[in-house]
């Protein structure tokens, strides 16, 4: 039997990535951080930023409920782009980039673990 919430749910996630791929387009056209032909900063920007986030509503929010399908889900899901992360790994291997590909893959993989565990503990201690 489907969860009569179920329609708000994916209503919640809906909007919420809406909101968040919006987000990501302004970080992406609107923010000046650099010549993203020489390295891609603005999704770098953007996945740091919101596993920093994740970890926070990861401390804060409850996994089931309605603020997590929006936020997490929604939000965060829209705003974050692995698929662009993993275009712009093989646009750095095509133009034979090797050591701008690497770094990028080790600072977006260490800074996306660290922000998130960052974020986590920082939530913790301010609701306690």
């Amino acid at each position: 039997m489907a969860n009569q919430s179920e329609p708000v749910t994916v209503g919640a996630v809906a909007i919420g990535g809406l909101i968040g791929a919006a987000l990501r387009w302004i970080v992406g056209t609107q923010l000046d951080l650099g010549d993203a032909a020489a390295f891609p900063w603005h999704t770098l920007a953007v996945n740091v930023v919101g596993c920093l986030a994740i970890g926070a509503a990861s401390a804060r929010l409850d996994p089931d409920g309605l603020a997590w399908a929006f936020g997490s889900t929604g939000v965060l899901g829209g705003f974050t782009t692995m698929s662009a992360f993993a275009v712009e790994l093989n646009d750095l291997a095509d133009a034979d980039r090797t050591g701008v590909l690497v770094t990028y893959l080790v600072a977006t993989v260490a800074a996306g673990v660290g922000a998130v565990v960052i974020g986590e503990r920082v939530a913790r201690r301010r609701s306690s």
